[in-house]
């Protein structure tokens, strides 16, 4: 790899990574996602920069071609991001669930209590009897 294209694949990652900074900065990516990112765009970066450490890593992992090394590792990265990302979409969902129930309870008590508030008032008495004259 020449160091022309070192050069621009270094700055395309630099601009996603500014790019990931300015979306926490608007709040539009969480913190914790934005860390996962930077990191594999780091590692990213640092193996734009230093090929040879491509080749050592895919001896390392029994002499695998470099890209089919990339790829492998590439894929084991995104496996277990999708996995920790369904866990967190089952946690939320579950808080879905229980906020809906607490609505609905609550709903269903507001008109309990709008009714018995309509069957007293016209039932003739008056509410505001139970109140101190001033």
């Amino acid at each position: 790899m020449n160091i022309q294209s070192k050069l621009i694949i270094s700055s395309i990652l630099v601009l996603v990574v500014v790019w990931l900074l300015r979306n926490v900065y608007n709040r539009r990516i969480s913190s914790g996602q934005a860390l996962f990112w930077i990191t594999l765009f780091t590692g990213a970066e640092i193996l734009t920069l230093f090929p040879c450490l491509v080749d050592w890593l895919s001896i390392i992992w029994g002499n695998l071609i470099p890209l089919s090394w990339i790829t492998f590792a590439g894929i084991m990265v995104l496996i277990v991001y999708l996995l920790h990302q369904t866990v967190q979409m089952n946690q939320l969902h579950a808080r879905i669930v229980s906020l809906a129930r607490s609505v609905a309870f609550l709903e269903e008590r507001i008109r309990r209590m709008e009714g018995q508030h309509d069957n007293d008032t016209k039932s003739g008495e008056r509410i505001d009897d139970d109140l101190p004259d001033l």
